[in-house]
């Protein structure tokens, strides 16, 4: 039948695009539940749950600390130069930048934050990660006509005026890395930290006055390509964009 079925569609056929108002109205209709609804089902929690969650943290510890020690580390026998030119000391970011991010370069509860999280950083035409209770950030590559390619991240129609802005930061979303240990729920743990990650920065350059914007909504599939993310995995969930005003420093 497959074979048979016609490959150019009949003309009298009607193509509707789905929009998230009809997706709402229909709902009851559809034989099939909205993904989201999956999500929210599955990631619930009941005594009577099959999903099984660790009693303690230890566990989670135990992994996040395994992953900072191993995944986040380069083999330094494999370096040229000790790896001098893809290392970058925080001081060599400029200081009202520098600040907030320092702060991930010493165990606690924010690098924490970078286990279900990566945060790149685009700055003076270079990406850039940051590792986690590390003292140095990691140049992923260099990146040319940096407001060219800024610019293809949104619709034409956001007033995004990215040439006024000196500095971008990028959190990526793993939240395969909790789903290892919650399943499902491991989204919900994932989508927190992030939450917590964006509320850091805000009021951090809020409390110093350096003007910050974060954009949720922005062309996904080319922030994704832009960072080499495969969008399932690894994901772009948000943008930080910072003015100029008062970066003298």
């Amino acid at each position: 039948m497959f074979l048979e079925a016609p490959i150019i569609p009949s003309p009298h056929s009607i193509d509707l695009s789905h929009s998230a108002a009809s997706d709402y109205l229909y709902r009851q209709v559809k034989p099939k539940p909205h993904v989201a609804e999956l999500y929210h089902e599955n990631s619930k929690l009941s005594p009577h749950s099959t999903l099984q969650v660790p009693s303690d943290t230890s566990m989670l510890e135990q992994v996040r600390r395994w992953f900072f020690e191993t995944a986040y580390r380069v083999d330094e026998e494999t370096l040229v130069d000790n790896g001098s030119e893809l290392r970058i000391p925080y001081d060599q970011l400029p200081g009202w930048f520098q600040g907030p991010l320092n702060l991930f370069s010493k165990p606690g509860s924010l690098a924490n934050l970078l286990y279900a999280a990566d945060l790149l950083v685009l700055h003076d035409g270079m990406l850039i990660r940051v590792v986690p209770e590390s003292d140095y950030l990691w140049i992923e590559r260099e990146v040319k006509n940096e407001a060219t390619l800024l610019s293809r991240l949104f619709w034409k129609s956001q007033p995004v005026l990215l040439e006024e802005y000196s500095a971008m930061l990028i959190v990526v979303a793993c939240p395969w890395r909790y789903m290892l240990l919650y399943g499902p729920r491991g989204y919900r743990h994932t989508l927190l930290d992030i939450g917590r990650l964006l509320g850091y920065f805000q009021d951090w350059y809020k409390s110093y006055g350096y003007p910050v914007t974060v954009h949720q909504d922005f062309l996904d599939t080319r922030a994704d390509e832009f960072v080499q993310a495969d969008g399932v995995e690894r994901s772009v969930y948000a943008l930080l964009t910072f003015s100029p005003t008062n970066t003298d420093e």
